[in-house]
């Protein structure tokens, strides 16, 4: 007699494969000793011809060396939108390829809808710094040394979230170059 497999649908494994996030007093240790974030300005941008959600994004993020990264934002925004910005990135996650590009890192975004009820991104801006500003939280040191290199689940174990549009985690404000980060249209969103 064969047993039958139970189809598990997309949306069970998605749940499945979620992160833990740490409890809330936790994630500001963590974050200040593990998670990188970094300014970066996008230079060029272009499609994945194999990915038609993906955009590859060749980035400076103040080392001297152009940084690639992927972002599935194809769907959401034009090649102009991003072209120029002064985003925000997780800087020391692990590289990983996605269909046929490595990339460095992970472009730091919120998520809305429109007043027609259309589902929208918005990247984080810090216009105002530099390539290579970190981004901490306030209280915390700039220098602080992070990992080398960290998972997406280690990422994911902090919560960052635009609160009626100051991007925080566990109640502090994420900050680049002193000036806290904010959110436009994004104002209560999970950052990821």
């Amino acid at each position: 007699m064969t047993r039958k497999r139970k189809k598990i649908s997309k949306k069970e494994k998605k749940a499945k494969a979620e992160p833990a996030v740490l409890p809330l007093d936790q994630q500001e240790a963590f974050f200040n000793s593990t998670i990188e974030l970094t300014v970066a300005k996008i230079v060029d941008v272009k499609p994945n011809p194999e990915g038609e959600k993906l955009y590859i994004e060749t980035l400076d993020d103040g080392s001297g060396t152009p940084r690639t990264i992927q972002s599935g934002l194809r769907m959401y925004l034009k090649e102009s939108d991003l072209l120029g910005k002064h985003v925000i990135i997780a800087s020391n996650l692990a590289p990983r390829t996605m269909r046929g590009v490595e990339s460095r890192g992970m472009l730091l975004a919120g998520d809305y809808k429109d007043a027609d009820g259309k589902d929208c991104v918005e990247v984080l801006d810090a216009s105002w710094a530099q390539p290579g500003t970190k981004v901490v939280l306030e209280g915390a040191d700039p220098k602080a040394a992070k990992k080398a290199e960290i998972t997406g689940d280690e990422f994911f174990a902090v919560k960052i979230e635009a609160k009626d549009g100051v991007v925080q985690l566990a109640g502090k404000k994420l900050l680049a170059d002193g000036k806290e980060i904010k959110t436009v249209n994004a104002v209560n969103s999970e950052i990821g």
